[in-house]
């Protein structure tokens, strides 16, 4: 699996992408437990998950659409930058009576990180090739787990050495240290789905942006493959997301987990989707990947409703440690799938389609969690969290093609779904 990374086109990927989620997990941690500490309410704690979500909710698409637009590694570059000198804002919110800068700048950055997002995604399968791709997106589940295993200590060793401010100045230097990494990829000239009709005017362009926009939705719709896993994935974001606001009060409030079993629990998740990442390596390239999608969801949700209707902390840790596994060889899979049904030149439009839903799903969840979190409590909403998982897997074995594919063969038939596609 890690043969990839001699391909010298992706290495910088991977790098970059570890280095900015090693910031990030750190900062979540120490994020997460700063606004329960000084809170002590579901609601607070769902806020922060909310300012998450809304940013895809109204941008995504158009996010989407531009990362087709424009040169994609222009784009990782330049938005590395801008979170990290955004993220030096949430100093601020360590001041007292300043905690709302804490949800503005989460919505800023999310805000920028949206095109950069499809824009990885997309520009994937042009640095590897079809061939790699599965083994590719495994490799960045075992880097993002890399991130996963030295984030939550770092984070807590730099909250108690330094506070949360030192963990927002360490998020910032990541992203400029994954901006460095994104400078040596290769340029990739984006692939125009349309003749290239130069708007004259402001309101032309924006009217070229929603044709783009629309023509995506068309791919999308006219794509049984990616219209099934619409639906997964909206089912498995909203089970995923209801774990957000929840899932702090649950470990602190029902577990009694100090802030060390907090940072511990994140290592032992880390190392488990470590492990899922190997798997999963060898996995799409053996098992159907409708199969993996369908059987890795269902055992995830299952595994959630074990977890979260438990009172016992080392239960909890048990759990933990084998839940990453069937959860990154569903993720694997899907993303997979994803790529190889959807043409290179709509790439960006369709990630920002599943963005956009995954948004719409997270403010719904965390909308009402803000609304009822309080009065249902953590337990309840993270049992309705696996139970919806649970639906998902049901959804992906109704709704996907049932023909078994490998990743090869599935390529050629996406070829031919996106020929008959409007």
């Amino acid at each position: 699996m890690f043969r990839v990374l001699s391909v010298p086109a992706f290495f910088p990927l991977w790098l970059g992408q570890v280095i900015s989620q090693v910031g990030d997990r750190a900062l979540g941690v120490a994020l997460g437990f700063f606004v329960f500490r000084e809170t002590g309410s579901v609601t607070a704690t769902a806020l922060l998950a909310l300012a998450v979500y809304l940013p895809g909710l109204l941008f995504g698409s158009f996010a989407g659409v531009l990362a087709d637009r424009w040169e994609r590694r222009r784009v990782l570059v330049v938005s590395q930058l801008l979170q990290g000198s955004v993220m030096l804002l949430l100093l601020l919110a360590t001041q007292p009576g300043w905690l709302w800068v804490a949800y503005a700048v989460t919505f800023a950055e999310l805000t920028l990180s949206l095109v950069a997002l499809p824009a990885g995604a997309a520009l994937l399968p042009s640095l590897v090739g079809e061939e790699r791709l599965g083994r590719a997106n495994a490799t960045l589940v075992v880097g993002t787990t890399v991130a996963r295993l030295l984030g939550p200590p770092l984070g807590g060793v730099l909250v108690a050495w330094a506070g949360v401010g030192g963990v927002v100045v360490f998020d910032a230097v990541t992203f400029f240290g994954a901006a460095l990494c994104f400078l040596r990829l290769p340029r990739v000239p984006a692939v125009p789905a349309e003749p290239d009709d130069a708007p004259d005017s402001l309101v032309g362009s924006w009217r070229a942006l929603g044709t783009e926009w629309r023509a995506g939705l068309r791919v999308v719709g006219g794509n049984r493959v990616v219209l099934g896993l619409l639906v997964v994935l909206a089912l498995t974001s909203l089970g995923g997301t209801l774990v957000d606001p929840a899932y702090m009060p649950f470990v602190q409030g029902i577990l009694h987990a100090d802030a060390a079993q907090v940072g511990l629990l994140g290592t032992v998740m880390g190392a488990s989707t470590l492990l899922g990442g190997v798997v999963a390596g060898w996995a799409v390239e053996r098992v159907p990947l409708r199969r993996a999608v369908v059987v890795g969801t269902l055992l995830v949700g299952v595994l959630m409703l074990l977890m979260y209707t438990q009172t016992s902390l080392t239960v909890m840790f048990a759990v933990t440690a084998v839940l990453g596994v069937p959860m990154v060889v569903a993720n694997v899979a899907t993303s997979t799938l994803v790529q190889l049904a959807t043409p290179d030149a709509y790439r960006g439009r369709v990630y920002g389609a599943l963005g956009t839903t995954n948004a719409l799903v997270g403010v719904l969840a965390t909308g009402s969690a803000v609304l009822v979190g309080d009065a249902l409590g953590p337990v309840r909403l993270l049992t309705v969290a696996g139970g919806i998982t649970v639906l998902g897997g049901l959804a992906a074995l109704a709704l996907l093609p049932g023909r078994h594919a490998t990743p090869v063969a599935a390529s050629s038939r996406a070829e031919e779904n996106v020929s008959q596609a409007p």
